[in-house]
């Protein structure tokens, strides 16, 4: 049987990049995936939202042998407290769609110092976070007492959870209230890319929306460094090093 590996799984590969890059790994797709190797270590791009994330999450759990979960990436902050860069590693995570809730679990490996806490509410579509929502739109039913929201986790998790493997969240807060407008969220297609057209006629009609997404692109970048480094300290934990 071949060596048991860590899986580092997010939504985009622009997520995963950065870490590619610290740790030195090849680009090796899984499946038609964005996915990177190196000793111990595959990292994948799983897709954005709860199906294409837990589908793409079994497609790499079907080709890799998994010692571990650990997912990465961005978030939203619920929490008021939780500011840009801030890293959010859930006790609890809860699919809105369902009310499911999953505990993270504790695998048979060293741990970090970063500790859990809080709740991470995974939804199903990008919603402005304190703000007004376009008409016609709702804000999900949110679990009491969530700090942070993202689109994938409780779906990896649960993926994870069916197979018996241990799995972990360390995530980074890229936006807060205030960040997005319902035009700016518009603008992220399903895969989590930006139309750019549409963000050329929206700067022409409203210019002073490229401040906004000038901030949002330096907020993710700050996010994302945030959530590298977070992971590259936990797989040093369990004798992984760049």
């Amino acid at each position: 049987m071949s060596e048991r590996e860590v899986v580092v799984l997010a939504a985009m590969a622009r997520e995963l990049r950065p870490l590619a890059r610290t740790l030195g790994m090849r680009a090796s797709p899984l499946g038609g995936l964005p996915a990177w190797r190196s000793h111990g270590v595959v990292a994948a791009a799983v897709g954005v939202g709860p199906q294409r994330a837990g589908a793409g999450t079994a497609q790499v759990l079907d080709q890799v042998e998994a010692r571990r979960v650990l997912v990465t990436g961005v978030a939203g902050a619920l929490d008021p407290a939780l500011e840009v860069g801030d890293l959010v590693r859930p006790h609890t995570v809860v699919d809105v769609r369902t009310a499911s809730t999953l505990v993270a679990r504790r695998s048979d490996l060293q741990r970090s110092d970063l500790a859990r806490a809080g709740i991470l509410a995974t939804v199903d579509r990008a919603f402005v976070l304190g703000g007004e929502m376009p008409a016609g739109a709702a804000t999900p039913a949110l679990p009491h007492g969530a700090t942070a929201v993202d689109m994938e986790s409780a779906a990896i998790a649960a993926v994870a959870e069916a197979r018996g493997i241990a799995w972990d969240v360390i995530r980074a807060v890229s936006d807060v209230a205030g960040t997005l407008t319902p035009e700016v969220a518009a603008l992220l297609s399903p895969e989590g890319r930006v139309r750019l057209l549409a963000a050329a006629r929206l700067v022409l009609g409203r210019p002073q929306s490229a401040r906004r997404l000038l901030r949002l692109g330096v907020d993710t970048n700050r996010a994302l460094r945030a959530a590298t480094g977070a992971i590259v300290r936990e797989l040093a934990a369990d004798g992984i090093h760049p």
